[in-house]
């Protein structure tokens, strides 16, 4: 359905001239890219508002994609695998938030944060055999994971002693990131022995 309509979309580009016909194939691709963005988007929004958990979801999804966007993380296969995992993790998340009490999450906070820091720190950045990166384009992305992770620390170490319940969406969602970064790994290690 989305690769249609991206391709559709660079087609009526293409019919109003707006662009030219050898690069009907890039828009089409970004195009895709962008409406699986937004449909995702649009699908997180609802989820937070029907939970009433939209300030815990916002905060849980910025730590995820602001780090993920240098250290990578797991690809699905199809745009519905991609919607349904989100729908599956964000789920998940308002669950587990809704039931866990103060104490489990003051006590939980600092071991996902531990666990996370280790598996950022050996896997940053998590490479895609159809993305291959320079090793200096992956120096960058490392350091800019890790600062990033670094200004997230910084955000919950302030919460956990403020309100520890904003320190544990964020630390959630970063420790989200990186089973994404693990399943990923795992994912390509099965495709290599496939």
């Amino acid at each position: 359905m989305i690769s249609k309509l991206a391709k559709g979309t660079a087609c009526f580009f293409v019919d109003n001239k707006i662009i030219e016909v050898e690069d009907s194939e890039v828009y089409a691709y970004g195009i895709e890219l962008l409406l699986s963005t937004i449909f995702n988007l649009i699908i997180a929004i609802i989820i937070a508002l029907i939970s009433n958990e939209f300030i815990p979801c916002v905060i849980n999804l910025t730590a995820f994609v602001t780090i993920r966007m240098y250290a990578g993380g797991y690809h699905a296969d199809t745009h519905w695998g991609c919607m349904l995992t989100l729908v599956c993790v964000l789920s998940a998340f308002i669950l587990i938030i809704k039931t866990f009490s103060t104490a489990t999450i003051r006590f939980l906070s600092p071991i996902l944060w531990v666990l996370s820091v280790l598996i950022l720190y050996k896997f940053a950045p998590v490479e895609h055999p159809n993305k291959p990166i320079s090793e200096k384009k992956k120096m960058k992305l490392r350091k800019k994971s890790l600062i990033s992770f670094f200004i997230w620390t910084i955000f919950c170490i302030i919460f956990y002693f403020v309100k520890t319940e904003v320190c544990f969406y964020a630390v959630t969602g970063i420790f989200t990131l990186t089973c994404a970064m693990v399943a990923e790994k795992i994912k390509l290690l099965i495709k290599s022995y496939s």
